[in-house]
């Protein structure tokens, strides 16, 4: 009767595992378009992919893919630091869903092993991606803004601030693509690095892109031609830099604006961009240096930062910055943890093949650098493009049953 009961369920838990893969595609198409539909989609993935069962091999993942487990060592901080947060449980169970996404993320590792999965996935995103390219051109030079949203913004179905890192990082894919393919379409691909790289440079107002797509084009050049050509791609961006100064475009407005608001900054000037940016840096390090061991817990980043002059205007629920958020609530052992991930992330994808490798590099320097000035991990759209992008790209390396073959890395 077990038998029965065991061949009978099989196929409702293939099929919900095939739902999984599907939600899996719908969630990358659906995620620089929408925060709602990301929401949906993720959580559907996640729960079909619970329902397929298959806990066996869910734990081998667990047990033999670095990455699934540095997921849940990440999310597991956000648990601990309930036990000592000062903060009311509600405002600590917040926080602890804002980066849930670790912990869902793991049962990705599960849905993404199936190769077409990943490959469609990706794509998936990538077409989403030049959707957003599309309608940021018309916004900008047709003058139509068809969703009417950000409309003093250069953003698309987004904000600016992701939709700069967006195309940075899909500029880097068609690049990485170009170098791979030897025929016709290699110009298009070409085409397409240009006109997402002359986005984030002459339309997009978000500084983090700039640093983005300059932190990737490095990457790229270190890829192709190793130290040499990192070396000479350094020099290339010093030169590019230095040269679109000189032209009457918005990398030129934000580079004068930044240099403009550091010495009202450095003046007593706190009320821009960088001047609040900056005092929130100095302000985390001087809650840090209050707790710097294991911080206050889950949650406290906002009260904890009310003590440091409770009569400034200037109050924010974290400093814009992913490390000092982490350690001014975990101390030196979260950023230890952070860290460790973000290592973890670098070694293991050596263990890749071909652009697999590539775009997991990829996928780490665009996160670590831009938390430098924003808090994405916590974000939704930017903290699940890194949870995403890192099962799609490390689910091969889990181990197979016997009867299965690994999919294999183009």
């Amino acid at each position: 009767m077990s038998a029965n009961v065991f061949s009978a369920s099989r196929p409702l838990r293939d099929y919900f595992l095939r739902l999984s893969q599907i939600f899996a595609v719908g969630t990358a198409f659906i995620l620089p378009l929408s925060t709602a539909g990301l929401t949906i989609f993720f959580s559907a993935t996640v729960i079909c992919c619970l329902l397929s069962g298959n806990w066996h091999e869910k734990i081998l993942i667990l047990r033999d893919n670095p990455m699934a487990l540095m997921f849940v060592i990440f999310f597991s901080l956000f648990l601990i630091g309930l036990s000592y947060t000062p903060v009311p449980m509600a405002v600590g169970l917040h926080t602890l869903i804002k980066y849930s996404k670790f912990l869902l993320g793991f049962f990705l590792f599960s849905t993404f092993r199936d190769e077409k999965t990943a490959y469609f996935a990706f794509f998936a995103f990538l077409l989403a991606a030049i959707l957003t390219l599309l309608f940021s051109f018309i916004k900008f030079f047709g003058h139509w803004d068809f969703l009417n949203r950000f409309a003093l913004d250069s953003g698309v179905f987004k904000d600016h601030i992701f939709t700069g890192f967006l195309l940075a990082f899909t500029s880097y894919c068609f690049a990485v693509f170009a170098f791979s393919v030897k025929n016709a379409w290699r110009w298009l691909l070409v085409v397409l690095f240009l006109l997402a790289a002359y986005d984030v440079l002459f339309i997009n107002l978000g500084r983090s892109g700039y640093v983005v797509l300059f932190s990737l084009l490095l990457l790229l050049a270190w890829q192709q031609f190793a130290w040499k050509g990192l070396l000479a791609g350094l020099m290339i961006s010093i030169f590019l830099c230095g040269s679109l100064l000189f032209l009457p475009a918005n990398f030129k407005e934000r580079f004068n604006l930044a240099h403009s608001e550091m010495v009202q900054y450095n003046q007593g000037e706190f009320n821009t961009s960088i001047g609040l940016r900056l005092e929130f840096y100095h302000n985390s390090v001087k809650l840090f240096k209050k707790h710097p061991w294991i911080g206050t817990g889950t949650g406290s980043f906002t009260q904890d930062y009310l003590t440091i002059d409770p009569t400034k205007p200037f109050v924010t629920q974290n400093p814009h910055n992913e490390y000092l958020n982490i350690a001014v609530q975990f101390g030196v052992f979260g950023v230890v943890v952070l860290l460790g991930m973000f290592l973890v992330h670098a070694w293991t994808s050596f263990r890749l093949q071909g652009l697999r490798q590539y775009f997991a590099q990829a996928v780490l320097v665009s996160i670590a650098i831009g938390s430098l000035f924003n808090s994405w991990l916590m974000d939704v759209a930017q903290g699940c493009f890194y949870v995403i992008f890192t099962a799609l790209l490390f689910a091969g390396l889990s181990s197979y049953p016997s009867d299965k073959a690994p999919c294999k890395s183009n």
